[in-house]
């Protein structure tokens, strides 16, 4: 059997692994905190034709996850008041929890879209990376993808997460391809795929400077010292943009609107309402958390920190080999690889906006390409080929076991340097670790240790007694965000009971007084659902 056949059976394997590490255990999870208003979005789109809720996210990701749920299912709309409003938490919340009767099924078919983006992010992680690495190269680019816990929590929720990663990933490719064998139909490609993440999500925008600057780059160290093709480059680009922005508007239904009043109406007006509120919300920031630090607002080592914390000690390592090896032996691609993830970790830096690892997924398909390069095998490497080899096998199996260890609980996964799923809310708050997405565990928990009734303060958008959750509520966030101030415990010795305090609310990083749960953060939990749920039972 050929290499090149070995290595087809070894890349399917890895996607069947893949999706069903994905599906398995998106099923035990329940709506994560934004889940409900992606949904609601998408299938107001579709229902309406009408983008008025596309303010902060574009609607391309949250079309496609709705898509299952509006054809399969004919949800019905709740154009009431919130919805003329364009008020799109109080629309959702009243579309999955209300005006329809089977959430958890809804839930399920909407993330089936997010799972199919993450097997062509794979794909497509095997496809470049076999282009400048070779199959084995390819093979070991698409395992650090498929393989990563990170992409798996975020490829299994209903959010624009890894949708954003995917198109930012699929027009990099595209662009790459088209500077290194430029045709006509290579531009219009790479043009339309940077429109698509435009689309897709926000922050996309970001990378629209950043591959500028890689294909001017790389135009330059792949044909040096002439201007005339950086010019040719440069024209090429320019032209890119304006096909790409023209994707976006039929995106948009080729939507116009007022903007500012007395302006003449604008193309794909919600997409600028978008980065307005985006520009305004980044320079305000949110409530963060660090390492037992609150601010409002963000740290500068807040990304270097997740990073560091999050990514699996695997990718970490490949990550310093591959360095050391590009360092030695630089090739023309390298530009390309090594530039995107690096410019867009700095720009995440000044962000006043530190809520969670998922805003640097962008990244992780290129670092996986990057540790591809290990597994060359035609003489580039500095050490034997079978070295190489079995580094690669390794640090693949290494991150295997990483992942496999925190099945179904990927969005907790922390490293070892971050103590573990156990100590990581110690470091990291929010969608690192709790983002509402264990309330079908509690409820396992509950009927096996036989508890009939629980005081909850959770972290998250789901309703509990959709799940047949019996509770009184504490603070939480949104629902029991009022009582922060006059909770309804002493505060100083709570009264008995079974009390599950999620960990975000648990650091109390939501809340004006970081405190209100102190008497519990001070001790250990009895018990733990999912890494994100910490229960206390409280004696007389």
């Amino acid at each position: 059997m050929s290499q090149a056949i070995r290595v087809r059976f070894a890349l399917v394997a890895l996607l069947i692994t893949f999706f069903g590490l994905a599906l398995t255990s998106a099923i035990q999870k329940s709506p994560t905190m934004d889940e409900q208003n992606h949904i609601a979005r998408g299938a107001a789109y579709l229902g309406t034709g009408d983008p008025r809720l596309s303010i902060e996210h574009p609607p391309l990701v949250n079309v496609m996850s709705a898509l299952p749920v509006h054809w399969l299912l004919h949800p019905n709309l709740p154009l009431d008041p919130w919805w003329e409003a364009a008020e799109w938490y109080h629309f959702a919340d009243n579309f999955l929890w209300h005006a329809n009767t089977d959430p958890d099924r809804i839930i399920f078919l909407a993330r089936l879209p997010i799972i199919a983006i993450g097997l062509m992010l794979v794909a497509l992680a095997f496809r470049w990376g076999n282009s400048v690495h070779g199959g084995p190269g390819g093979l070991l680019a698409a395992a650090f993808c498929a393989l990563d816990p990170n992409i798996l929590a975020h490829t299994r929720l209903t959010t624009t997460d890894m949708g954003g990663a995917f198109f930012v990933f699929l027009a990099s490719y595209s662009l790459w391809r088209a500077l290194r064998q430029p045709t006509w139909r290579r531009g219009l490609w790479a043009s339309i795929a940077f429109g698509l993440a435009l689309a897709a999500k926000l922050t996309a925008l970001a990378f629209g400077p950043i591959l500028i600057l890689a294909g001017i780059g790389y135009t330059w160290r792949f044909r040096p010292r002439r201007w005339v093709e950086v010019r040719r480059v440069i024209a090429g680009l320019a032209l890119l943009l304006c096909v790409s922005a023209l994707t976006l508007w039929a995106i948009y239904g080729f939507e116009a609107g007022v903007i500012w009043l007395g302006c003449p109406p604008m193309p794909a007006s919600p997409y600028i309402k978008g980065l307005k509120a985006m520009l305004a919300f980044g320079s305000e920031g949110r409530p963060s958390y660090l390492m037992g630090q609150y601010r409002d607002g963000g740290w500068w080592t807040y990304f270097p920190v997740a990073f560091a914390v999050k990514t699996p000690i695997p990718t970490l390592l490949g990550t310093i080999l591959a360095v050391g090896v590009l360092l030695r032996r630089p090739r023309y691609d390298d530009w390309f690889i090594a530039m995107p993830p690096i410019a867009f970790l700095s720009m995440s830096m000044v962000s006043n906006l530190n809520i969670g690892y998922r805003h640097l997924l962008p990244m992780l398909p290129f670092v996986a390409l990057h540790i591809g390069r290990l597994a060359r095998t035609d003489g580039y490497q500095l050490w034997p080929a079978i070295a190489w080899q079995t580094v690669s096998l390794v640090l693949s199996t290494g991150l295997l076991v990483c992942t496999v260890s925190i099945y179904p609980d990927f969005l907790a996964y922390f490293n070892r340097m971050g103590g573990g799923p156990e100590e990581g809310w110690r470091v990291l708050a929010d969608s690192n670790i709790d983002w509402g997405q264990d309330l079908k565990k509690l409820r396992l928990w509950m009927d096996a240790e036989g508890v009939e009734r629980v005081r909850l303060g959770w972290f998250g958008s789901a309703y509990p007694e959709a799940y047949g959750i019996n509770y009184d509520l504490l603070p939480g966030l949104p629902h029991g965000f009022v009582l922060w101030e006059d909770p309804p415990f002493n505060r100083e010795q709570p009264g008995p009971g079974t009390y599950v305090i999620s960990v975000t609310n648990l650091v109390g990083v939501a809340f004006p007084d970081h405190d209100v749960y102190a008497w519990f953060r001070s001790r250990a939990p009895d018990a733990k659902v999912g890494y994100s749920l910490f229960i206390y039972e409280v004696t007389p």
